[in-house]
């Protein structure tokens, strides 16, 4: 069969609905022309230096391999001078054909644009002609981008049209997100700037946000000034007042960059696809009072994309597909939960060899990726069925198997990065068939989930091999002192070679569901303790001969010789928990469920089988509150988290409600209700938390501290850490670094 062309396309951020139309282009002109997509895609954006990001970028190395014909590449997605030499450079040594995409000209590579000047020019030809609007300033992007030069241009050449000489402080450029739309919101709130009839921001994001904004200095768009955006956006459909804006054809963009390089690569030229023109969408931020409604496809696509985002929170993928050591065991429980892609049609997850050999050599050992390095599928999923490779590796050169297959048809996959910190582990791709559609947000978590989970395997495996190598003997859980899985499965194989051949057994199993959703709230201390305090009211309720112990993560197997154990069991340990309730040493008070599977024991790995099959027979669930039950518990949870994490965040109660669509009193009520503390309390007791840990470890004045801590008054800073520690802060200091120096010094 004649070799199909690979064309990959160099882009981030694919979930943003201005991508999704330039990719959907591409995608559709591609299938057209019987051509095979790789997008090459990392999750985020890179708008700041750090270790996670630089493992991040090693994706681009796949550029190097043989098997494109060529590239395009949207330059202007990518923030950053690094990030974009890094993949100039990686394209230049690939020697392929590349097409830029929204770039007026470049040295090295051709370039596609469309007229953002008209499309602009029509915007403000709309706010002076319908509304009679002559005061108008423009909010464009960064200066000496392509984009943000022809988006001016379109206002200044409308302005003029109508006679209106356009002053030097109406036009600012801005950064096509939400601080330079702020910052010029403020500037009209203060009178630094002439109050403006109207402003015509350079995107969507910007237009919300100075809505958002001018509102919150008291004034209201469009009664007192109109506000228009660009790229037709989601958000700027549901936002309130709903947006003008301009549905750009970047759909036209995708295919047309497409045919371009088609043509350059192969001297052809291929058959075009219908092409989507762009339109003026009005809303009601100009005051035309016009809601354009919502598609009932992207509505449909919003509320299974809620629901499975609401699923997925409240499931226990992370903590599932973490509670193994070998690859093939992770592929195993992954499989179940890609049915969490939006309309996936096919799933891919290939791994280093580094990474999957990483069990035998140094945790702290890098594993590093260049192309050509081996890799090696662990899963090949399509909507229905599970492809089984044999284990065997390829070239990353290579990238998937399905490229190097006969096919009748073409297809596309998003290729991402799988790593966590510097360490990288492979990549993951997913095909959406014959959609020409982007991965939904939710994926973007879905694989952060999954790079956690390999990370968590690979400690795992490492501390399994280091165990088993230093002492065979350990056969007990380190937090609670029973039994571990491996203890089980010993105490088991002794009783079975003292002359008993078979035994019929009744294996329980007990999870402890409520120890998962403490984490947030209390941390990894109290959930040992309790864990502890749960295993002796165990101990206290087995009988003589019973075996017992840890078999999981937050999970007790028992094995009773005794019919109809688990019944008694389970009433015993509903009473030692009511009795043992208010005593704070013995308090075992947790959410848990109990499992039972009797079986014919005739070796100890029958042992697996029979838990695995307890933990689906499931029998009794114990709840002992409703917090759990609450919907917002887990919200709290992680917001609590977020709060300790970065207190120095100008964090607001408003927004906060709003995030997690509560009132503000009802917010500040269940959050004391369930913490003891006010948002407020919890945010500065953080706040000085952190302070003490910089003054003990770093030589920062306490001036640097205090702003590092979120203060803008060092004054305030000051007296609010003197009323909370008693002392000032320069007195902590003095005090607790010679007292530390002196701990360190004596151990």
């Amino acid at each position: 069969m004649k070799k199909r062309l690979l064309i990959g396309v160099i882009v981030t951020e694919c979930h943003i609905d201005f991508q999704e139309e330039i990719l959907g282009g591409i995608i559709s002109q591609a299938f057209r022309s019987k051509c095979d997509i790789a997008i090459i895609a990392p999750l985020y954006n890179f708008f700041s230096d750090s270790v996670h990001r630089s493992a991040d970028k090693k994706i681009f190395d796949l550029i190097l391999s043989e098997k494109f014909d060529g590239f395009l590449y949207d330059r202007n997605s990518f923030f950053g001078d690094g990030i974009r030499k890094y993949i100039d450079d990686q394209l230049k040594r690939s020697g392929k054909p590349v097409m830029l995409l929204d770039f007026e000209e470049h040295r090295s590579f051709e370039t596609t644009s469309i007229d953002d000047s008209e499309a602009f020019e029509a915007i403000t030809d709309h706010l002076i002609e319908e509304h009679g609007l002559r005061r108008i300033y423009c909010l464009t992007g960064p200066r000496n981008l392509f984009v943000s030069e022809e988006r001016l241009k379109g206002y200044k050449n409308s302005m003029k049209k109508h006679g209106i000489e356009v002053a030097r402080e109406w036009c600012r450029y801005g950064d096509f997100w939400t601080a330079c739309a702020q910052s010029l919101a403020e500037s009209i709130a203060s009178g630094e700037l002439e109050m403006p009839q109207a402003v015509v921001c350079g995107n969507d994001a910007s237009a919300i946000q100075l809505i958002k904004s001018l509102a919150i200095n008291g004034i209201r768009v469009p009664e007192d000034v109109a506000v228009t955006g660009y790229d037709a956006s989601l958000e700027s459909y549901t936002n309130h007042p709903s947006v003008t804006t301009y549905r750009r054809p970047n759909y036209q963009l995708g295919a047309e960059s497409f045919r371009r390089l088609y043509r350059i690569i192969t001297g052809r030229i291929c058959n075009k696809i219908p092409n989507e023109k762009g339109m003026l969408r009005l809303g009601e931020s100009c005051g035309c009072g016009n809601h354009t409604g919502l598609k009932s496809s992207v509505r449909r696509r919003l509320k299974i994309g809620e629901r499975f985002e609401r699923t997925m929170l409240y499931s226990d993928m992370l903590f599932d597909i973490s509670r193994v050591s070998t690859p093939e065991e992770f592929a195993d429980r992954l499989d179940n939960y890609t049915y969490f892609i939006y309309k996936m049609s096919h799933f891919d997850l290939y791994l280093t060899r580094k990474y999957i050999e990483s069990a035998s050599g140094d945790i702290n050992e890098k594993l590093t990726f260049t192309t050509g390095d081996e890799v090696r599928p662990i899963l090949s999923k399509s909507l229905v069925l599970r492809r089984y490779f044999p284990d065997e590796y390829i070239s990353s050169n290579d990238i998937l198997h399905i490229y190097g297959e006969d096919r009748k048809y073409p297809v596309a996959y998003y290729i991402t990065p799988l790593h966590y910190n510097d360490n990288f582990f492979g990549y993951a791709a997913v095909s959406f068939g014959k959609d020409p559609i982007a991965y939904a947000p939710l994926y973007m978590q879905w694989i952060n989930y999954v790079s956690i989970a390999l990370e968590q395997v690979r400690i795992r495996a490492v501390m399994n091999r280091t165990i088993s190598d230093v002492n065979h003997d350990m056969l007990y859980d380190s937090v609670t002192g029973t039994l571990n899985r491996r203890g089980i499965e010993r105490t088991l194989e002794e009783r079975l070679g003292q002359g008993i051949h078979s035994a019929e057994a009744e294996c329980i199993r007990i999870n402890l569901t409520g120890i998962g959703k403490m984490y947030y709230q209390s941390g990894e201390k109290k959930c040992d303790q309790l864990l502890k305090n749960f295993t002796a009211a165990v101990e206290n309720c087995v009988k003589n001969g019973e075996i017992y112990g840890i078999w999981s993560n937050n999970t007790i197997g028992i094995v009773s010789f005794t019919a109809g154990r688990s019944e008694s069991l389970y009433r015993s340990l509903c009473t030692y928990i009511k009795e043992s309730e208010y005593d704070e040493k013995r308090n075992c008070s947790v959410d848990f469920t109990l499992g039972s599977c009797t079986m014919s024991l005739r070796r100890s790995y029958d042992l697996s089988d029979s838990m695995y099959k307890a933990a689906v027979n499931r029998l009794y669930t114990y709840n002992i509150s409703d917090n759990t039950g609450n919907p917002q518990f887990e919200k709290l949870c992680r917001l609590r988290n977020e709060l300790r994490s970065a207190p120095e965040k100008q964090w607001k109660i408003s927004d906060i409600a709003d995030e997690l669509f509560l009132s503000k009193s009802y917010l500040q009520k269940i959050y004391k209700t369930y913490f003891g503390k006010s948002i407020i309390e919890e945010m500065i007791q953080f706040r000085i938390d952190r302070a003490k840990e910089l003054l003990l470890n770093t030589d920062m004045t306490v001036t640097e501290i205090a702003r590092e801590c979120g203060y803008s008054s060092y004054n305030y800073f000051a007296r609010q850490f003197k009323t909370i520690e008693g002392i000032s802060p320069s007195d902590y200091r003095s005090t607790a670094v010679p007292e530390k120096q002196r701990q360190n010094g004596g151990s």
